[in-house]
C-alpha cells in the first residue's frame, strides 16, 4: 500500500511516511531512528526530502528535540488514519489465515440437510465461533444447478448420472436404502427385506422424480413384485412418519430412518443395495476458500464417522429382529 501527500504532483514513499510518523511518535531522530533499526543520519536525510516534497516546514528545533508545526500535527492524522486501515487490513488478513472470519453459503438436499448436517456445522462452529454459514435445504438437481452456476459455496446431493461440467464433485458417503415398517409388522421377523418380501403390502413411496423411487420401481418390475401404492411423499422423513402410523412400509435412506428410529418403527437393511451416494459439490473454476475447504473435510470426516455407526446400529437391529 502506498501513502501519497501532493505538493506540486510529488508523491511521498512509503519509508518516507514511516520516518515521519516514528519522528512524530518518539520526538527526535535518535529514538526514531532506534524504533526503525537504521541509523540517525539517515532519518534525518529522508526526512529533509520528506519536507521538500511537503513545500513547507514539518518540524523546527528547540533544545535538541524536534517540534511538530501545525502543519505536520495536520498531516500526522491523515498518516495514523492510514497505519489504522493497513493495521485492519493485517487484522483481516490474520483473520482469514486463522478461519476466524469468513461465511459460508450451503445447500443439501433434505434428506442431509434436516438430518446431520445441524450437528455437522454446530460442531464446526465451535471451532470456528466467527465464520457465517446460511443452511439452504433444496433437491439435489437444484443444488448441483446453483454449483453450476457459482451460486453457493458448498451442496451436498445424491449423484446424478448426467455429467455437469461446471461443478467439482467429491465423493461422500454411500447410501444405500432400507425398509421401514411399523412396529410388529411381519417383516420385522426378517434380517434383511428383498424385493420380493414388498409383493402385495401396503406402500408408502417417495415422489416419481426421486433417485431412490426409479431405482426401486425398476428393481420392482424387473422382479414382477406388485406393491400396493398407498401414499406418495416427497421427503423421507414423511414417508416414515406415515410409516409410523400404520399407513404401510416404505425403502427410504438410512440416515433419514436412523434418525427416527425412537418412532412406533422398525428398520432392516434392503437388499439388493441400491446405487444411491452422496457427493459434494463446488463451483467449477473458482478455488475454495480456506474456510469452505476447512468446512469440506469436517463434513467428510464427521459424515464417514457417523454413517460407520448408522451402519453397525442398523446391522444389530437386523440381527436382534
Amino acid at each position: 500500500m502506498e501513502a501519497r501527500v501532493v505538493q506540486g504532483d510529488v508523491d511521498f514513499t512509503p519509508r518516507e511516511v514511516e520516518v515521519f510518523a516514528a519522528v512524530m511518535s518518539h520526538g527526535t531522530t535518535t529514538k526514531a531512528a532506534d524504533a526503525l533499526d537504521i541509523t540517525q543520519p539517515a532519518v534525518s536525510k529522508i526526512l529533509l526530502q520528506l519536507t521538500n516534497k511537503a513545500g513547507f516546514p514539518l518540524f523546527r528545533n528547540h533544545r535538541q528535540r524536534l517540534i511538530p508545526t501545525p502543519e505536520a500535527h495536520m498531516l500526522y492524522s491523515e498518516v495514523r488514519r492510514v497505519f489504522e486501515t493497513v493495521r485492519g487490513i493485517s487484522q483481516i488478513a490474520r483473520e482469514i489465515r486463522e478461519l476466524r472470519s469468513g461465511r459460508l453459503n450451503i445447500s443439501a438436499l433434505p434428506a442431509f440437510g434436516s438430518t446431520l448436517m445441524p450437528s455437522i456445522i454446530a460442531g464446526f462452529a465451535k471451532q470456528y465461533p466467527d465464520v457465517s454459514v446460511t443452511l439452504d435445504i433444496r433437491s439435489s438437481s437444484t443444488i448441483i444447478q446453483r454449483a453450476g452456476r457459482n451460486q453457493l459455496d458448498i451442496g451436498v446431493a445424491a449423484e446424478v448420472n448426467d455429467d455437469t461440467p461446471s461443478v467439482v464433485r467429491r465423493a461422500l458417503i454411500a447410501t444405500p436404502p432400507v425398509c421401514v415398517m411399523p412396529k410388529g409388522h411381519r417383516l420385522s421377523k426378517l434380517t434383511v427385506i428383498q424385493p420380493d418380501d414388498l409383493d402385495g403390502l401396503d406402500f408408502v413411496s417417495l415422489g416419481v422424480g426421486d433417485p431412490m423411487r426409479k431405482q426401486l420401481d425398476e428393481l420392482c418390475e424387473q422382479r414382477g413384485v406388485c406393491r400396493s401404492l398407498k401414499v406418495e411423499a416427497a421427503l423421507s422423513h414423511s414417508c416414515i412418519h406415515l410409516v409410523a402410523t400404520g399407513v404401510g412400509v416404505t425403502v427410504v435412506d438410512r440416515l433419514s430412518a436412523w434418525m427416527a428410529k425412537d418412532l412406533p418403527i422398525e428398520i432392516r437393511d434392503f437388499q439388493p443395495h441400491l446405487d444411491i451416494n452422496l457427493s459434494v459439490y463446488r463451483p467449477w473454476g473458482t478455488i475454495a476458500s480456506s474456510v469452505a475447504d476447512a468446512f469440506i473435510e469436517h463434513l467428510i470426516q464427521s459424515t464417514r464417522e457417523y454413517m460407520n455407526d448408522v451402519d453397525r446400529g442398523i446391522k444389530a437391529l437386523g440381527e436382534a429382529g
